[in-house]
């Protein structure tokens, strides 16, 4: 069995972007039970399976960035996480428009901090720059649901 040796400082660059990527998708698993739970108390149908379907891209993407997890071999890092455990607030649970502000708070600005974050490895970049693109997508389609809806009306 072969056991790589890695240096103290790539040591702690697996340990940073372990840190980072856990913070990540700590944040999506509370914004996607938020968003869950909007979907679930919608009286609007159609609202609510466009809201599950965001929530089910973002899950979809905590899986990814969990196995990215994984493949840095992480379990043994630090669990003591200093990152802000507060989420921007959803004032209107009915509203669309508050539901894509809420998108786009929680999971654009996120994603864009971790782009520019100079110490992520360029897979790992490539990785939130998929999901980003996904996430950047998701909520133009919600934006134009909501726009159909509206001039439905």
């Amino acid at each position: 069995m072969i056991f790589p040796d890695i240096s103290p400082k790539q040591a702690m660059q697996y340990s940073y972007m372990c840190t980072r990527l856990k913070q990540t998708m700590d944040t999506m698993h509370r914004a996607r039970k938020t968003l869950e739970n909007i979907a679930n108390t919608s009286f609007d149908k159609s609202l609510a399976k466009c809201v599950y379907l965001l929530a089910s891209e973002s899950l979809q993407c905590e899986n990814e960035i969990r196995a990215q997890i994984d493949s840095l071999i992480c379990a043994n890092y630090d669990e003591d996480i200093t990152a802000d455990k507060k989420l921007p607030a959803l004032y209107s649970m009915h509203g669309l428009d508050s539901i894509c502000n809420y998108f786009e708070e929680v999971y654009l600005k996120s994603y864009r901090r971790l782009l520019s974050d100079k110490h992520l490895g360029s897979s790992i970049k490539s990785l939130v720059q998929n999901h980003l693109q996904l996430f950047i997508s998701s909520l133009t389609q919600l934006r134009l649901f909501n726009d159909v809806k509206s001039a439905a009306n």
